[in-house]
């Protein structure tokens, strides 16, 4: 079904990597011009592409960023001025406690995630939902500042410490690695337990 989909996609809208620069370069002026600007920065499958290979990883099907817990207003804000421009919200994954702290959107068939980050401490931590099996994860950073990072001719937002970061989700993130599995492998989760697996339709 995925091959059949993505055929479809490609004839309506082109190649997967032309539609994923596209949306990330109009993703970018988009929020340039809103108070989220400046607020958000790659995390996880975007930023480790970057930093290995200067650009997204090819067979990656998703852009990932972060955000504090205290730019929410702005964010939700910054999302309907996108749905409004095109980007269409999926249903969003709700932790056990009953809160969304993942919001997905999509523009021509290519998924934009943002995850919301929380102050724990001297570290900063975001959950990330495994459907098959259905787990709940708890992930830990120390808190860090940011970067820039230049991609697609677009100055973009990075952990200052973007190696460490990355060692502490991949390991040995240099070196590409097809047997990885996040919720098994990832070095950042400190907690993790069942999932219910719920999912609210966009309001």
């Amino acid at each position: 079904m995925r091959r059949l989909n993505e055929f479809v996609y490609r004839l309506r809208w082109g190649a997967f990597e032309d539609r994923r620069r596209r949306g990330l370069i109009r993703l970018h002026e988009l929020l340039a011009g809103t108070p989220f600007a400046e607020r958000y920065w790659m995390i996880m499958g975007l930023l480790l592409g970057c930093m290995r290979d200067g650009r997204p990883i090819p067979w990656d099907r998703d852009s990932d960023f972060g955000f504090l817990s205290r730019d929410l207003p702005q964010f939700l804000d910054a999302m309907r001025m996108l749905r409004g421009n095109g980007y269409n919200l999926r249903p969003p994954q709700v932790n056990n406690d009953g809160r969304t702290t993942m919001w997905t959107l999509k523009f021509e068939a290519v998924k934009y995630d943002f995850f919301l980050f929380e102050e724990n401490g001297a570290n900063i931590r975001w959950y990330y939902h495994q459907r098959k099996p259905p787990l709940e994860l708890i992930n830990e950073l120390p808190a860090h500042g940011l970067a820039g990072f230049e991609l697609y001719g677009k100055r973009w937002q990075v952990p200052e410490n973007a190696e460490d970061v990355l060692t502490r989700i991949y390991g040995d993130w240099r070196r590409p690695n097809p047997e990885y599995l996040y919720w098994r492998d990832c070095r950042a989760i400190v907690e993790r337990y069942p999932w219910t697996g719920e999912r609210r339709p966009p309001e």
